[in-house]
């Protein structure tokens, strides 16, 4: 059977065809943006990976793995702390940072690659970038502030520290380090070894442990410079951190190199904090003595002045004697001084967390 329409209704016909067109049109057009939004979700690690990247046009990559890898990540319950080890050649080491990354640019000939202890879970926020002779590692924050990078500051020269905060206020506590001496005033100092700048040294080793652990770290000097012990003690009065330590370097000259040893020193001015101050020198000495075969010279009263008029719980670190041959030894032993240094840092967490 044929259908003849006339006009009028051949009119009313094709309108509402094209109405019906219309109406399909604009379902199919939701769809379709349904899906990019979708897929977007979906990779949009991948397409956010570096703010300071893609405005570059560059793309990052995924980090190959191996047993024998160069990264290596651990993880507490406010951090996951990223420990890099890079050549001995390998010094220009910078980085730089947006709201959701942070980029640290090693040498082009760097070679990083994953450990194989690192699970995909804990491996899916960071990658690699190649740009401008510099190969990038990319790694994605969780929260755009109280995230750090120590560079060349591991547990020798050649180690990058970085350390992502998993909560907003990873930062609970907080502790003023000294480095004993600087500027003109060196120390003791055999032959070019001064005391001024192991004990820098030492105090720079302690800040990416004390920070992994909660701890905020403000340095008394950060560079060779002196300083005058009634103005640090000023300074730490005025910050009025949970604990005040005071690195140095012992000696005893004349004595054929026989003292030896690492003693921890407080003072209880009219039995001020006496129990805390005891408590934190104890705790201090049994950390530091722990291992790589340091003496134990034992706990000692002294009427020191920049431990005597600081107002938190202080100690004093004489960490080991500069004029004794084995204990220069280890003080020049890259490996042994961050053992002392991840020590010292232990003994102040576990004071605090004794509180």
């Amino acid at each position: 059977m044929r259908l003849i329409l006339d006009e009028k209704s051949r009119k009313k016909f094709f309108l509402r065809l094209s109405i019906i067109i219309l109406i399909l049109l604009i379902i199919l057009a939701l769809i379709v943006s349904g899906i990019e939004v979708n897929s977007n979700k979906k990779n949009n690690k991948a397409s956010s990976t570096s703010k300071l990247l893609t405005d570059n046009n560059k793309l990052a990559v995924k980090i190959p793995k191996a047993k024998d890898g160069n990264i290596y990540m651990e993880q507490n319950k406010i951090f996951k702390k990223y420990t890099i080890n890079i050549g001995s050649t390998n010094k220009n080491v910078t980085y730089k940072q947006d709201d959701s990354d942070i980029v640290i640019s090693f040498d082009k000939n760097s070679s990083l690659i994953l450990n194989s202890g690192i699970s995909d879970s804990n491996s899916k926020d960071i990658y690699l970038n190649n740009d401008n002779g510099k190969e990038n590692l990319v790694i994605n924050k969780n929260y755009k502030d109280n995230n750090f990078v120590n560079i060349n500051e591991g547990n020798d020269n050649n180690q990058v520290i970085i350390l992502i905060s998993k909560v907003k206020k990873p930062l609970t506590h907080k502790a003023v380090l000294n480095p004993g001496h600087g500027g003109m005033d060196s120390g003791i100092s055999v032959g070019s070894i001064h005391e001024k700048d192991i004990t820098l040294r030492i105090v720079k080793l302690m800040v990416s442990d004390l920070e992994y652990n909660g701890v905020g770290v403000v340095l008394t000097r950060d560079k060779d410079e002196g300083q005058a012990l009634a103005d640090i003690a000023d300074f730490v009065n005025k910050i009025n951190p949970d604990v005040f330590m005071s690195v140095h370097i012992n000696g005893m000259d004349g004595y054929q190199g026989q003292y030896q040893g690492i003693g921890t020193y407080y003072y209880n001015e009219n039995g001020y904090q006496t129990s805390q101050r005891i408590s934190l020198a104890n705790i201090i000495l049994k950390h530091a003595t722990a291992s790589d075969g340091w003496k134990n010279d034992g706990v000692v009263k002294d009427k020191l002045k920049v431990i005597r008029l600081s107002k938190p719980p202080s100690v004093l670190v004489e960490a080991g004697y500069l004029t004794n041959n084995n204990d220069r030894a280890r003080l020049q032993n890259d490996k042994v001084l961050g053992n002392l240094s991840k020590n010292l840092a232990l003994g102040i967490v576990e004071y605090i967390n004794k509180k």
